[in-house]
């Protein structure tokens, strides 16, 4: 068995490494859509605009952070960084192979509903301190089409765990050495799939932050490196639910 410190030291370099994947794969995601949309994408910095994660890393960091007028400049500027830290601790309980997760609890899937439904509430809040009545409509939105999704994916995770009878990762990895759940559930796959793309507000289900209809939605108000908290912790939720499928059902 890994000592602490081995644990803690491999889930630091796993953080820093999806940090580094977050800044990579807009990138491959713009070219994707470009792709499927027929229209050009990315093509300057670096050869075939490979290089351009990089230019928005330093245009998000290097410009000034402009806080709105009579708003809490101090709250205004900390739910970035606590968003993030949030998504952090989604990965902090997240089971690297069947003996190795740094923060292990007995009830990993509650533990995750519930960290899930704090998140939102930041969300409504950020919508709240940008003293800006669309991007308060804008969070609220966000927030009835989560808590819609929450609720069919806590059902479904529920559906999961009356089946096998464990909250705990673990024991899930133990369970399916042999089977993969995905043979058991496969008729509904196709509606997991689309929760997950409404959950992480991917395109076409990205309604509460499109960036032509609403202008980004409940974070409008956030520019520079505050802003790219925000879509640090998106490209983190995204993952994590990605791997969250592949525990529950393979």
């Amino acid at each position: 068995m890994p000592t602490y410190l081995t644990l803690f030291i491999i889930n630091f370099v796993m953080l820093i490494n999806l940090t580094l994947i977050a800044g990579i794969i807009p990138l491959i995601e713009r070219k994707y859509l470009s792709l499927i949309q027929r229209r050009v994408g990315p093509n300057f910095v670096g050869y075939k605009g490979r290089l351009q994660f990089i230019a928005d890393a330093l245009k998000l960091f290097v410009k000034g952070v402009i806080i709105p007028y009579n708003t809490n400049s101090i709250v205004f500027v900390y739910i970035p960084a606590v968003v993030l830290s949030l998504c952090y601790l989604f990965w902090v309980n997240t089971l690297w192979t069947k003996n190795l997760i740094f923060f292990e609890l007995e009830h990993n899937l509650l533990y995750l509903n519930l960290l899930s439904l704090v998140l939102e509430f930041f969300i409504i809040l950020t919508g709240f301190v940008n003293k800006n009545k669309y991007s308060f409509f804008s969070s609220i939105r966000s927030i009835i089409i989560l808590f819609s999704v929450e609720l069919i994916l806590a059902l479904f995770t529920l559906l999961i765990i009356i089946y096998l009878g464990s909250f705990n990762f673990s024991f899930l990895f133990v369970l399916k050495e042999e089977w993969a759940l995905i043979f058991n559930f496969s008729f509904l796959i196709n509606l997991l799939f689309i929760l997950l793309y409404l959950e992480t507000c991917r395109a076409p289900f990205d309604l509460n932050e499109a960036e032509s209809e609403l202008i980004t939605g409940f974070h409008v108000e956030y520019s520079s490196f505050l802003f790219g908290l925000y879509y640090l912790a998106e490209y983190f939720h995204l993952f994590f639910f990605n791997i969250i499928f592949i525990i529950l059902l393979f």
